[in-house]
């Protein structure tokens, strides 16, 4: 006789049971259901409070590799309103167990990054042609309200001149870490953002730069609602933005916005627009441009804020900025 499995909001962790005595590597099998109406946007799982795995779905399967002793899995997931949803278990680890040893260990991130220090920004280059007015801008991490975790990043942009705008960019892979950069050929951006006043951006941009082999990738993504209303691209060749004519809504004020943007580098060493997603909305572009030269070597991620034709001073806030790639 088969039994209904009850429907709730939550992570139910399947495997390991708590409590359980397991061998290295012990295989976490997990799934997890949203409220009513919400769709789950991704699953990480906390090893002893670190970040070992993640994965944009609503189950996961893997095997993670522990020493002897008890330890603690995490399991979160987030849905697609920002909505945070856990369940955790204990476990003491014994000899090693017969489990494959070679497991698909999902892809490598960097997450929480609007906590993280090392934060550049200019107000100058973000503007047209690289040659931009200055304007006043400020950066305040570890927010406490408005957050989603109790740690968010506050982005200011103020100023008296038009249409000025600030970039902000956190590196992510460095000159030194090579193979782990040539390794890398598919990139997920995923932030919230929180803005009170959505009419005083001219345009927001997230953007994903990847420098490697003698070749320039910046897959940058804007969301151009004041002017075309519509998502944006950057053409490397011709340093332009190109309108994709999909439709990007104005932000929500007063909540936390969730965007998700997927990228990819060709093995023909173009860039790839796989994706992007406003609050659950997701759009396929599949659109494909010729990459550029550079001597620059390294990955980073961008933060945008584009001022209005009052240059009306805003803040927005980020918050859980995540880059997972493979």
């Amino acid at each position: 006789m088969l039994l209904a499995t009850p429907c709730f909001a939550g992570v139910s962790i399947i495997s390991p049971s708590n409590g359980s005595a397991v061998g290295s590597p012990v295989h976490v099998t997990a799934n997890a259901s949203p409220s009513s109406g919400r769709v789950i946007s991704s699953m990480i799982v906390y090893l002893d409070n670190v970040n070992v795995y993640s994965k944009y779905a609503n189950s996961l399967d893997t095997y993670l590799s522990m020493g002897p002793g008890w330890h603690t899995i995490l399991v979160k997931s987030w849905d697609n309103y920002g909505t945070i949803y856990q369940g955790s278990i204990s476990v003491n680890v014994g000899q090693a167990s017969t489990a494959p040893t070679t497991t698909t260990t999902g892809s490598s991130g960097a997450y929480d990054l609007d906590q993280q220090a090392g934060w550049g920004s200019c107000d100058r280059c973000a503007g047209a042609g690289g040659s931009g007015p200055t304007a006043p801008h400020g950066l305040t991490q570890n927010v406490a309200s408005p957050s989603m975790d109790g740690r968010s990043a506050q982005f200011w942009l103020g100023g008296s001149t038009p249409y000025s705008d600030v970039l902000w960019w956190k590196k992510v892979l460095v000159e030194t870490q090579l193979l782990q950069n040539q390794a890398a050929h598919h990139f997920v951006y995923d932030a919230y953002f929180y803005i009170t006043n959505p009419t005083a951006a001219q345009s927001l941009e997230w953007d994903v730069n990847q420098f490697v082999n003698g070749r320039s990738y910046i897959f940058g993504n804007q969301c151009s609602y004041r002017s075309a209303g519509t998502w944006d691209v950057w053409d490397n060749v011709n340093n332009r933005w190109i309108s994709t004519g999909v439709h990007c809504p104005t932000p929500n004020a007063y909540s936390w916005n969730h965007v998700v943007i997927e990228v990819e580098r060709t093995p023909d060493n173009k860039l790839h627009y796989v994706s992007m997603t406003m609050n659950g909305n997701k759009h396929y572009l599949n659109w494909y441009y010729p990459s550029t030269a550079t001597s620059w070597s390294g990955v980073t991620v961008n933060y945008q804020m584009d001022g209005d034709y009052k240059q009306t001073n805003y803040s927005t806030w980020l918050d859980k900025l995540n880059l997972n790639y493979w």
